[in-house]
């Protein structure tokens, strides 16, 4: 076996080493194909989260190489997810707290093996976090017909965020700085398209509101880790707010108490969508969430180092892939 192995602050290094013993029972042996690279792997690669030494990427596409489950047969195509069940309520998350799937094989346990439907496209699993963490959002926050919804970040999460919006017949509001992501959003359904560098967000959710602000606000903290206290002026009056994220290393949120309290807002955080996979992945197969156009790049199993180097630069607004 070859695994990626993040061994200290900005280092990332190919490691061989022999594959482990297994119940095959309850574990299944998988070829990696794809691997997904997320915010919290480039944040354990910068020192900022995380215990090292350690194998990133939270989630996975593979092929069953060996199996002892009827169900799981050699050659199937199957998700890895990033949960690794611990307790009756408690789990750990692959990539962080252990290792992860940034390997040619890996060894996953069964309860984190879900089979992919031929409809999705291999390069669509890494969504499948992002969709279950939004159907969570969705949850949390209340999301109903004809509420509107602002969407701080036009982010591959905050433009799934929005198509389930528009599932829930919600109306969505996407805000962002970057035309190019905008133009995107607005490609996958989302009608209000917002610059804030070129417009009030404020006087424009007033006019598109009628008065009545936003019912609920989202805020992807991993692209946007410093927020304007006055986004939550934007709230209506018992409106609910969720900070998203995948727990990468976030600066303090300048937040104005003074709106919280006067407009008695609900605030919700929001990392992870364990229990929302196969959700998701229903969502993904029927289409009600496209994911076109939202992976930024896909690098190649020998460019991990160039990967883990560029990505740390800046923040991304679209996912990273590495093709096994």
């Amino acid at each position: 076996m070859q695994s990626w192995i993040i061994d200290k602050t900005k280092s990332i290094s190919l490691q061989q080493h022999e594959q482990q013993e297994v119940n095959l029972k309850t574990h299944a042996r998988v070829k990696i194909a794809r691997a997904s690279l997320c915010q919290s792997d480039i944040a354990i690669y910068q020192g900022k989260l995380g215990k090292l030494p350690i194998v990133p990427s939270r989630n996975a596409l593979g092929m069953i190489s060996e199996s002892k489950q009827p169900s799981l047969q050699k050659g199937l195509r199957v998700y890895l997810s990033s949960f690794n069940k611990t307790g009756e309520n408690t789990y750990e998350i692959l990539g962080r707290d252990n290792d992860g799937y940034l390997s040619d094989f890996c060894v996953a346990n069964n309860d984190n093996i879900y089979i992919v439907p031929e409809s999705i496209k291999d390069e669509a699993f890494t969504f499948i976090e992002d969709i279950s963490m939004a159907i969570k959002t969705c949850s949390l926050i209340s999301l109903e017909k004809t509420n509107y919804i602002a969407l701080f970040g036009a982010t591959s999460f905050n433009i799934i965020m929005g198509q389930l919006a528009l599932y829930y017949q919600a109306i969505p509001i996407i805000i962002d700085t970057d035309e190019s992501a905008l133009e995107i959003a607005e490609q996958h359904g989302i009608y209000y398209a917002l610059n804030s560098s070129k417009e009030n967000i404020t006087e424009r959710i007033i006019e598109i509101t009628a008065g009545n602000m936003v019912d609920k606000l989202v805020v992807d903290c991993d692209i946007f880790p410093h927020v304007d206290s006055n986004i939550l002026s934007n709230v209506a009056k018992n409106g609910d707010v969720a900070f998203v994220g995948y727990d990468t290393s976030i600066d303090k949120l300048n937040l104005d108490s003074h709106y919280i309290i006067s407009k008695r807002l609900s605030i919700f955080g929001v990392n992870d969508g364990y229990e929302e996979i196969e959700a998701a992945i229903n969502f993904l197969a029927t289409e009600v969430v496209d994911v076109e156009d939202l992976l930024e790049k896909m690098y190649d199993f020998s460019e991990v180092p160039e990967a883990f180097n560029a990505l740390s630069q800046k923040r991304h607004r679209f996912k990273n892939i590495v093709r096994c």
